[in-house]
């Protein structure tokens, strides 16, 4: 297992790039904000955070249409049906730079078709390169995820991180957003919304409530803060359109991920994903600071 060590501006932190680009530990002045991956686990679930790409989030039954193809995905994520955060998360990623501060890695995604596709495969048809480059800067850490369709037909893309914040019992979570998307059973979006302060007004800075959160704010300003007794962490955020909070009732994280698309919007909203032309790129990026 080939770790990658930074260091930079008091912050350090462990990327693992063969198991799925992932981040294995984030902290600051010796503290932790994302929570340390255990030295013997291998799964990007039981990561610091790990890259959602092409798309974040889930997709119903792992397929959708596009341009006339029934595109069919893996099910990737037992027992779901559905197929869910991409491809990146489950795949070897590559060092292309690195510095002390600063590293980038590369994941490529071979192309299985073109389109129309001739044989019903289930996988991401479309060829792409994803980047994801982490620098540790004086005033925090900086992730910026990006992807290029590599392919010669437009493709639909969509991107997210799924950080995993440390949680203590005195967090509190504080971020402005317009609506809840609310969910059946099987997670996906019903068509429904609810008032942005149903788990509590987080736009005033709230704890988390003794309730499962597995939801996406819309209308999102792409800034949140998390504060509990160690101090403070603050997000910012540019290239994304909603955040989706994932909060189990008393567990050690909190994940507060910025995603470009609602879930199964290539199904429900297609017109919320980037339709990237051959060689065009998008990105995001999430900075990252603490303090006291």
């Amino acid at each position: 297992m080939a770790e990658v060590n930074l260091y930079g501006g008091g912050w350090r932190a462990t990327l693992r790039p063969a198991e799925g680009g992932i981040m294995a530990s984030l902290a600051s002045g010796g503290t932790e904000v994302l929570r340390t991956m255990s030295a013997g686990a291998r799964s990007p679930l039981d990561s610091a955070g790990f890259p959602l790409v092409p798309y974040a989030n889930r997709v119903r039954g792992g397929r959708f249409a596009w341009h006339g193809s029934d595109v069919k995905l893996p099910h990737n994520f037992p027992p779901e049906t559905s197929s869910i955060h991409g491809m990146g998360w489950q795949s070897a990623w590559r060092i292309a730079e690195q510095r002390e501060d600063f590293c980038t890695l590369v994941h490529d995604h071979s192309c299985l078709g073109p389109l129309p596709l001739r044989t019903p495969i289930r996988q991401w048809p479309w060829a792409y390169r994803a980047t994801q480059t982490v620098h540790l800067e004086p005033g925090g850490a900086a992730i910026t995820l990006e992807v290029t369709n590599a392919s010669d037909t437009p493709m639909p893309a969509g991107l997210g991180l799924h950080p995993y914040f440390r949680r203590r019992p005195e967090t509190r979570i504080t971020f402005h957003s317009n609506t809840i998307v609310l969910v059946g059973e099987d997670q996906i979006p019903t068509g429904e919304t609810a008032e942005a302060a149903l788990f509590g007004d987080f736009s005033a800075g709230a704890e988390l409530p003794d309730q499962l959160i597995d939801h996406s704010f819309a209308g999102w300003d792409g800034h949140a803060r998390i504060e509990d007794d160690l101090g403070s962490i603050e997000l910012h955020t540019s290239g994304a359109k909603c955040l989706h909070v994932y909060a189990p009732p008393r567990a050690d994280f909190l994940c507060l991920e910025p995603v470009t698309h609602l879930p199964d919007a290539l199904n429900q909203r297609p017109d919320d994903m980037i339709t990237l032309a051959p060689g065009q790129s998008a990105g995001l990026t999430l900075r990252i600071t603490a303090g006291t």
